[in-house]
C-alpha cells in the first residue's frame, strides 16, 4: 500500500527560528549572517557526511555549519563535527553512515528516538480500528493516549478525532478500491465472481461479492469487491440488481467469466437476470447455463447428507398440514422421523433438545461439576448439523464422540430424551459413521 499522507509533521518550518540545542556550542543567533559562502565537500577537502546535508556560512566573522533541511546552524570548532552529526541524526533521522555500530556498549545514541512518520502512524491506527472493528471514537480513549505518551510523547499527535478517523477510513478504502480496479483492468483472464447471502449479527441480510482472476504475473487472485445489504425478497432478480451495479462499478461487467455458488435456485435465476441486465445495457450477454458453476464443498455436503438421511432430508422437520395439531405433537413427529435413522438421528434429537433453550444449555454446561477431573473446564454446547454449514454432520458426530461421558450423563433422567438415549451400539455406529465420512472425503 502506498504512503497516503504527507511527510512527517515534525519537520521544522523554514521560517521558524531554530531552538538552542544542548549539543550546540553556542546558541543559534537570530540575526542573518553577514557573509554566506557555500563550501562543497570536494572543493574544501572535507570528508564528513554533514557537508552533503549542509553548508558553511560566516556569521559575524565566525564559521558556522548550516543545515540544508532547516535553518539551524552550529559553530565550527576545529575539525569537530559532533554537533552537526547529532543534529542530523536526532532532528532528521540521518545518521552517520560511517559511524561504527557497537551493540555491546550502551551509548546515548541507543536511546535516541527516530523521527515519526505521522502519515504511516495514522494509517496503522486506521488499520487497527478496522481490523478489530473498534468504534471511530476509540482514539478519544484516555488510556490509549497514556500508552502512546509513554512510548513516545510525540506520537499522541497521530491520535485523531472520530471524524478524522472516519475520513481516513473512507480515504484508504477509496485508495484500495482504485488499486483493485487497476489490478482487474490488467487481468489476463476474464473476471469470475462468486457471491453468497448471510445474516449479519444485527440481523440484516447481506451479500458478499468476490472477484477471481489471473493477474498479469499469471497468479490466481481473489478480492472482496463489496458487501451490500439485500432488501426485500432473496430471489434471483433482487440479487442480480445488487450484484450488477457492483460489477459496473469495477468495470468488469463486460469481462464477466463464470459464477460459482451453492445449489440454491435463486443463484440460477440471478445469473439469468445478470445476462438480461447486460443485454439491456447493450452488451452481448452470455449463456447462463454454461457460465453457472457449482461449489464443490457444498456439493460434498449435500452428497454426504444424502448418503446419511436420503434425498429428502429437509422434509424431516415438516409436519403434514392438519387442523388441531399442537406444537408438541409436531416436535414428537419430527423426533420419530429422525430417530428412524439410527444413532445419528438420535444424536440429532439430543443436540437439538440441549440447544432448545438457555436453561438446557446451562444444565448441560454444569454437567462438568459432576466430573471431578474436569471441574475446572467449561463444556461447550454441542455442535448441531444444519443445511448451510459445510461438514456440520461430521462436526456433530466428532463432538459427540469426544464428549460421550457428558452427553450420556446429561440424558439420564430426562423424560423427553428417553427414546433418544444413545446405547453402546449407537456409539459404535457413530464411530463407524465418522470413519466412513473421513474415508469418503
Amino acid at each position: 500500500m502506498v504512503r497516503y499522507l504527507s511527510g512527517s509533521s515534525s519537520s521544522q518550518s523554514s521560517s521558524a527560528l531554530p531552538p538552542t540545542s544542548p549539543l550546540t556550542s553556542s546558541p543559534t543567533l537570530p540575526s542573518p549572517p553577514t557573509i554566506s559562502a557555500t563550501t562543497s565537500q570536494r572543493s574544501s577537502g572535507k570528508t564528513s557526511y554533514i557537508w552533503n546535508h549542509g553548508k558553511k556560512i560566516v556569521h559575524e566573522g565566525k564559521d558556522r555549519w548550516q543545515c540544508n533541511h532547516c535553518r539551524c546552524s552550529y559553530a565550527i570548532i576545529g575539525s569537530s563535527t559532533s554537533n552537526s552529526r547529532d543534529h542530523l541524526n536526532v532532528e532528521h533521522g540521518i545518521p552517520d553512515p560511517k559511524a561504527p555500530v557497537n551493540t555491546k556498549q550502551s551509548t546515548f545514541d541507543n536511546y535516541r528516538r527516530p523521527p515519526i512518520r505521522f502519515d504511516v502512524l495514522r494509517k496503522l491506527i486506521v488499520e487497527w480500528i478496522v481490523e478489530r472493528r473498534h468504534s471511530f471514537n476509540e482514539t478519544d480513549s484516555e488510556a490509549l493516549h497514556k500508552i502512546f505518551k509513554y512510548l513516545d510523547p510525540r506520537s499522541t499527535t497521530a491520535l485523531m478525532s472520530r471524524n478524522t478517523v472516519k475520513a481516513d477510513v473512507d480515504k484508504y478504502f477509496q485508495t484500495a478500491k482504485a488499486t483493485i480496479k487497476e489490478r482487474l483492468s490488467l487481468a489476463r483472464s476474464r473476471i469470475h465472481i462468486s457471491y453468497d447471502l448471510w445474516t449479519s449479527p444485527n440481523h440484516k441480510a447481506m451479500i458478499a461479492i468476490v472477484a477471481h482472476w489471473t493477474a498479469e504475473d499469471y497468479e490466481v487472485k481473489s478480492a472482496l469487491l463489496a458487501i451490500r445489504e439485500v432488501h426485500g425478497k432473496h430471489n434471483g432478480e433482487n440479487l442480480a440488481n445488487v450484484v450488477y451495479p457492483v460489477m459496473k462499478e469495477y468495470d468488469i461487467h463486460s469481462r464477466f467469466g463464470y459464477f460459482i455458488g451453492d445449489n440454491a435456485t435463486n443463484n440460477n435465476t440471478s445469473i439469468e437476470c445478470l445476462d438480461q441486465l447486460m443485454q439491456d445495457d447493450g452488451y452481448a450477454g452470455f449463456e447462463p447455463v454454461k457460465r453457472r458453476l457449482r461449489c464443490f464443498a457444498h456439493e460434498m455436503q449435500i452428497a454426504t447428507k444424502g448418503l446419511l438421511f436420503g434425498p429428502n432430508v429437509k422434509s424431516l422437520e415438516e409436519y403434514p398440514a392438519m387442523a388441531g395439531v399442537t406444537d408438541e405433537e409436531k416436535r414428537e413427529y419430527a423426533k420419530k422421523k429422525w430417530r428412524a435413522f439410527g444413532a445419528v438421528g438420535k444424536l440429532h434429537n439430543v443436540v437439538k433438545y440441549i440447544r432448545g433453550s438457555p436453561q438446557r444449555r446451562e444444565a448441560y454446561s454444569i454437567v462438568r461439576d459432576e466430573l471431578r477431573k474436569e471441574a475446572e473446564q467449561k463444556l461447550r454446547v454441542p455442535v448441531m448439523d444444519n443445511d448451510t454449514r459445510w461438514g456440520s454432520v461430521m462436526d456433530m458426530v466428532e463432538y459427540a464422540l469426544k464428549n460421550r461421558v457428558h452427553l450420556d450423563m446429561y440424558c439420564r433422567g430426562i423424560k423427553e430424551l428417553e427414546e433418544d438415549q444413545l446405547t453402546e451400539q449407537d456409539w459404535v455406529d457413530l464411530d463407524a459413521v465418522q470413519g466412513t465420512i473421513i474415508s469418503f472425503i
